[in-house]
């Protein structure tokens, strides 16, 4: 398994020698990463702003590597993980919706199972290629009941009841009797640590949302693009959770996210639980094509919230709300595979800073597969206008 790093210098992209992962399908330590050699420096000039394109990352996919993570997450380290978070991503259905000229369903709400189930992720939002990703038991260590699985779909106030899912049945596809149509809106918040154990990523880390936010306003002409920032810390600092709401106006997502400074927490975990409950409540667009939130963390919630994360990975699934972890220095294995569940039961993806460009503290060698090494600017912007898409 390797890890090839891109970078992008005058328009072309240059392969730079490769590094090999410190994880592979065995299990085995392998060396560490090759040194960093892109442009860009970790010193931010004797004071002045950090300059974009520095802080380099992974992204990694567990719904597009399914064997890879089925794997993982039945070696006993992790199963460790799997108890403390009891989050089980055993069995997945993927629903794929399809209208009456055979083309993607996006933005339908599906619903499996006869009522809405606290025991896992039963209700989700259908994606631009019009499929849903389904856990109902994602809570719970008990096995699927044997029986079909009931279907409803809602789509522009109408409501439609497939064939249902079938035991096995772990890749479905249906038609719906409608007419799909395009949505504008594109909703995009980003959810950040601003604990003092940040403190030494932070200032690149809101030079490099500016950047992504400028770039991704001008890669989306034609898109409705609502920005919105939650900034959190822990109970007993200066606040719990800040919030900038939905805004079609860039520059004042930009002055609130440029307002924001690392202090407090203290100990390890901090209120993750509390930013996610102030995310979700925050006025999502009901058309949106995609709904993303980014959450930009170096640390897990308190142990107790174990519950409350479950929910908040439900109400985010139901809500269309895809969750995109940004890990940076400082987080365990628990704490990936948290984010890493918390992505698969939403529809999202991992994102996690790597060692590349010299940037805060050593970062957690991801145990994940062949990956690039991207800056993080340019990785954000990708996937914003690669989830944008009509």
């Amino acid at each position: 398994m390797r890890i090839t790093l891109l970078v992008a210098v005058c328009g072309a992209t240059l392969a730079l020698p490769a590094c090999q992962s410190a994880y592979d399908d065995s299990g085995s330590a392998g060396p560490a990463g090759a040194a960093y050699t892109g442009a860009g420096s970790p010193s931010n000039g004797g004071g002045s702003a950090p300059a974009a394109g520095v802080i380099t990352a992974g992204e990694w996919r567990d719904l597009s590597n399914w064997g890879f993570w089925q794997t993982l997450a039945q070696k006993p380290e992790w199963q460790v993980h799997q108890g403390r978070w009891q989050l089980f991503t055993t069995k997945r259905y993927t629903l794929t919706l399809t209208d009456a000229a055979g083309q993607p369903l996006a933005g339908a709400q599906v619903r499996i199972g006869s009522a809405p189930a606290t025991t896992g992720v039963t209700a989700a939002v259908t994606d631009r290629q019009g499929q849903a990703e389904l856990f109902p038991t994602m809570f719970s260590a008990a096995p699927v009941a044997s029986n079909p699985l009931p279907i409803t779909v809602e789509y522009r106030g109408q409501t439609f009841t497939p064939a249902p899912v079938q035991p096995n049945e772990v890749a479905a596809a249906r038609t719906v009797a409608v007419t799909a149509s395009a949505a504008a809106p594109v909703d995009v918040m980003f959810v950040v640590d601003a604990t003092g154990s940040m403190g030494d990523e932070i200032s690149y880390l809101k030079t490099e949302l500016r950047d992504v936010i400028t770039r991704a306003a001008a890669q989306l002409p034609a898109a409705d693009l609502r920005l919105a920032s939650v900034f959190y810390r822990d109970q007993g600092d200066a606040y719990v959770t800040r919030t900038q709401p939905f805004t079609t106006d860039a520059s004042q997502l930009l002055a609130f996210v440029q307002n924001q400074q690392a202090d407090g927490g203290g100990d390890f975990p901090e209120a993750v639980e509390e930013a996610l409950t102030e995310a979700l409540r925050q006025q999502w667009s009901a058309e949106a094509r995609c709904r993303l939130l980014f959450l930009v963390l170096d640390a897990p919630p308190h142990d107790a919230a174990a519950a409350r994360m479950q929910q908040l990975i439900r109400q985010a699934a139901q809500q269309g709300v895809r969750l995109i972890p940004v890990t940076a220095s400082g987080i365990d294995q628990g704490t990936e595979y948290l984010m890493r569940a918390g992505a698969i039961g939403t529809g999202g993806t991992y994102v996690f800073i790597t060692n590349h460009s010299g940037i805060g503290n050593a970062h957690l060698e991801a145990s994940v597969g062949d990956y690039q090494v991207e800056y993080l600017n340019n990785l954000l912007v990708r996937l914003i206008t690669q989830y944008s898409q009509p």
